[in-house]
């Protein structure tokens, strides 16, 4: 009995690997895919009492197609965020539902929880690359740039969107060969017209021109001429979107797929 019981859970587990890579997270490992769960530092006063009492738990996952395509999904708290990340058409779909599949509008509590989330995913950023999996470390890194961008999304947005790579020239401006060096940000307000201040790229405190959230996680960042002018008019509009939604989706693209610099950002 002790023999067939053994050789049902291997077959329940072959092609997979389950394991406790750290306390607070729950990961399992396919060849071509990872998901898995972990607790979050969400207040319980933050979340709706709608689900159970796994409330502060998310939930993930992120396959490869083999065919330059990898899905990834986020849950928490009833809600569901979707990624397909297509490598061939540079394109990016993303979509949000709540618990009644009705489609996500972000909000100032919304945003504050992915926020929050964001910050636990990057915890569990070694657990997740260590994965025993075919899956390379670009695509798993995939992930959490989901997650990322994610807590960067403008309230009052819904939460579904395509986003392209910009084919016009090379689709961003390259400023890695900035770093450290000054670069002139410009955005425009209706009403008032155009903008512009100078800002040294990888400075000014949250890395200034790097496309994301403050600093990179991974390597050096990735850091644009679009992204500056985001930067830019954020800090000096206090607005993600609003007059700098225009900024906002042109950066969007630069985060997606350009390409990562080599040069350390200054301080």
């Amino acid at each position: 009995m002790k023999k067939l019981a053994a050789i049902a859970f291997a077959l329940c587990t072959l092609g997979s690997n389950v394991s406790n890579a750290n306390e607070g997270i729950t990961i399992q490992s396919e060849d071509y895919g990872v998901s898995g769960y972990f607790d979050t530092t969400l207040n319980a006063s933050s979340l709706k009492n709608t689900i159970s009492n796994k409330d502060n738990t998310v939930k993930f996952s992120l396959s490869d197609d083999l065919n330059n395509q990898i899905s990834s999904s986020i849950t928490f708290n009833g809600n569901t965020f979707n990624l397909k990340l297509d490598n061939v058409n540079k394109t990016v779909d993303i979509s949000g539902f709540d618990i009644n599949n009705k489609k996500l509008i972000n909000s100032e509590k919304l945003k504050s929880s992915l926020t929050r989330i964001f910050r636990d995913s990057q915890n569990h950023v070694e657990d997740i690359l260590n994965a025993q999996t075919k899956l390379d470390k670009e695509s798993k890194i995939v992930l959490f740039k989901f997650f990322e961008f994610l807590s960067t999304y403008p309230v009052g947005m819904p939460l579904e969107q395509t986003i392209e790579q910009d084919l016009s020239a090379q689709g961003w401006t390259d400023l890695c060969p900035y770093m450290g060096k000054y670069k002139t940000a410009i955005w425009d307000v209706t009403y008032v017209g155009v903008k512009t201040q100078r800002y040294k790229v990888g400075g000014h405190g949250f890395c200034a021109a790097r496309c994301g959230a403050g600093c990179p996680m991974f390597g050096d960042g990735q850091y644009t001429q679009d992204c500056l002018n985001h930067d830019a008019c954020a800090d000096v509009e206090g607005e993600q979107l609003g007059v700098c939604g225009d900024e906002w989706t042109s950066a969007s693209d630069d985060f997606w797929f350009s390409p990562d610099c080599t040069t350390p950002p200054s301080s």
